[in-house]
């Protein structure tokens, strides 16, 4: 048990560590393209690939209920605990396209299809979501201004070099693809030692542990002023989850979903999904009381696993 433990432990911390060096070459790469804000939120800031390489790797190693909740469950996390306590933190402005929130309620759409149609994921509809989630990104590129103004230093590039760029990008994809291995074989062990539900496991465990730095995704940039990043990551975060990501993790080993998250976590984060969206069309500025709602909200959450807790 303590074997698989800190082999869990030290596999999520490098799967985070990658991911940052990761994000910070992708960053330093797209700068160069001078792209938006919200659009380099939502596509680079958006895009989770520690969640990718361990939902992948889980989907290979037979654990297919701890690949849906690096989908799932951090999708759930982010759009409650992550974002609550980020506006806790920082209130923020919403400004940000209205097609960012069309973009997340049309993923839902191919998204509980492929899942509620027969309570699997097979690879012809992992190419679906993947094409779906290309689609929509290139929507969203098209809707969102792209080029930014020349005095702009928000995204300035002048001390990332294209070398240091591919070199984090490098270190980044070696350190993903090692600690996903760790996570994988950790999981695996305290499963078996423990008698958890490996839907419970993934769902939350995973989950939680490979998504806390969504909230310092968000709040960095809205305490600096520029909130459309950390509105582009809620928006490219549901986006790629539960499209690309869900796609390629299906692509690799197709998944049968636990009926348990057909009948729980899929319609709670549907409705979560359909709450911030609402609240991004109609809000102009969201502060301490819709955080203090969706911290709830993942409270929640957590206590309706609790009763699944264990494995039958």
């Amino acid at each position: 048990m303590w074997l698989g433990a800190v082999l869990f432990l030290i596999g999520v911390g490098l799967v985070l560590w990658g991911a940052e060096r990761f994000t910070d070459g992708a960053i330093g790469s797209a700068k160069l393209f001078r792209l938006s804000p919200f659009f380099v939120g939502t596509l680079v800031s958006g895009f989770e690939p520690e969640q990718l390489v361990t939902g992948v790797a889980a989907a290979v190693g037979g654990l297919p209920q701890v690949a849906l909740g690096t989908v799932i469950g951090a999708t759930i996390f982010m759009l409650t605990a992550g974002l609550g306590v980020a506006l806790l933190l920082v209130p923020m402005e919403v400004n940000i396209p209205k097609a960012g929130t069309v973009a997340m309620w049309v993923v839902l759409l191919p998204f509980a299809f492929v899942l509620w149609n027969d309570g699997t994921v097979s690879r012809g509809e992992g190419v679906l979501l993947v094409l779906v989630a290309t689609g929509v990104l290139g929507w969203l590129y098209r809707r969102s201004s792209v080029l930014l103004a020349t005095g702009d230093t928000t995204l300035d590039s002048g001390r990332l070099t294209r070398a240091r760029a591919l070199a984090l990008l490098t270190l980044g994809v070696a350190a993903l693809l090692v600690g996903a291995e760790m996570v994988v074989r950790g999981a695996s062990a305290l499963i078996s030692s423990l008698g958890i539900s490996e839907t419970f496991f993934g769902m939350t465990v995973v989950a939680l542990g490979e998504s806390l730095e969504e909230t310092a995704r968000m709040v960095a940039p809205a305490r600096r002023g520029h909130a459309e990043l950390a509105w582009g990551n809620v928006v490219g975060t549901v986006v790629i989850l539960l499209a690309f990501n869900l796609g390629v993790i299906a692509l690799a080993s197709p998944l049968a979903a636990d009926p348990l998250i057909l009948r729980l976590h899929v319609p709670y984060l549907i409705g979560c999904t359909l709450l911030v969206g609402a609240v991004l069309l109609s809000a102009r500025r969201l502060g301490r009381g819709m955080g203090g709602l969706l911290v709830f909200l993942y409270v929640l959450y957590l206590a309706l696993n609790l009763p699944h807790l264990w494995a039958r």
